[in-house]
């Protein structure tokens, strides 16, 4: 299990490099790059004094390299546009996008997992026609239609929750405060990636319900409880860990909508402002970020694969 896991941060580094190499040509070779963007507004003077200063008058390779010399010391360079250091804009942000990342992904899992389950053991009854409707709903609805309809029901309508940001402004920190303001953003965006987590639980359950194993646990007169929670579900979770790690990749693009919709503080909102104000090195940083979140998040799922089945060996 060691040598693979070293094999797989080896194979992590090299993606992170291809991620970061691809994305840093793309932006200073496309029409309205670096180049440009610093030059906005600026007499021919200041433009060169400005390309001298953010080291855009060299080519374009030198400047990768000494971007990457940089990001290798912890220094992800300086925004265009705020002036500050990346490293510390993305650590401002990133608290934020973990709490709305990881609340959505703990609903999605509990939730998902288990309407599967009561899905699979009501196969074709009522219970297993209304979470299959739910199911679909989830999958069809785009996530900033569906936050707009929780902003006017839950917070314009009923007035339970507030419309947008992280906290009340003015107020001291509460824990109920901050829940508040986590519950739709998080709520919705558990809402569209929780219809994968229980197809995938119903179908495997389903599966594993028919083996030989469970009809022998049950010709032995234990109970539908005992089969259910010792014998089918843990054998069931391998290809839910696998939906589940995916869905992890993907909470980080769809976070860019909902903390947009919801005003929410985050990565994803991070990076709507820096394309929209030509911001490249928080681009740059923000991509780097999410890069190395999926990688490590690809690893942890491949462990835990070996750790519910002991059947599958990574040697």
């Amino acid at each position: 299990m060691t040598a693979y896991i070293v094999r797989r941060l080896l194979q992590g580094v090299v993606v992170l490099f291809l991620i970061s190499a691809v994305t840093f040509l793309l932006i200073n070779l496309a029409p309205g790059g670096p180049t440009s963007a610093v030059s906005l507004g600026r007499t021919a003077e200041e433009r060169e004094a400005v390309l001298r200063q953010y080291g855009l008058d060299r080519p374009v390779l030198v400047r990768y390299f000494d971007w990457l010399g940089g990001v290798l010391r912890g220094d992800l360079g300086k925004s265009y546009n705020q002036g500050l250091p990346v490293a510390s804009l993305l650590a401002q942000r990133m608290g934020n996008t973990l709490q709305l990342a990881l609340t959505a992904l703990a609903l999605t899992a509990l939730l998902g997992v288990a309407l599967g389950v009561l899905s699979a053991l009501y196969k074709n009854r009522w219970p297993d026609h209304l979470i299959s409707s739910l199911a679909t709903v989830g999958m069809s609805v785009p996530a900033f239609w569906l936050g707009i309809v929780a902003i006017i029901v839950f917070a314009v309508q009923l007035k339970w929750l507030p419309s947008s940001g992280i906290f009340t402004v003015g107020q001291e920190f509460s824990l109920a405060d901050r829940l508040r303001h986590l519950a739709m953003p998080a709520g919705v965006l558990a809402f569209t990636l929780m219809p994968n987590v229980i197809r995938i639980t119903r179908s495997a359950l389903l599966e594993v319900l028919t083996s030989d194993y469970v009809r022998t646990a049950r010709a032995k007169g234990l109970s539908e409880r005992v089969v259910l929670l010792k014998h089918t579900l843990k054998n069931a979770m391998v290809p839910v860990i696998a939906i589940l790690g995916l869905i992890t990749t993907v909470l980080f693009s769809g976070s860019v909508v909902v903390e947009s919709v919801f005003g929410w503080a985050g990565l994803g909102r991070l990076a709507i402002e820096a394309a929209n104000g030509r911001d490249y090195p928080v681009i740059l940083g923000v991509t780097l970020l999410v890069g190395a979140i999926v990688v490590a998040v690809n690893l942890l799922v491949d462990v835990l694969y070996a750790a519910v089945d002991p059947r599958i060996s990574h040697e």
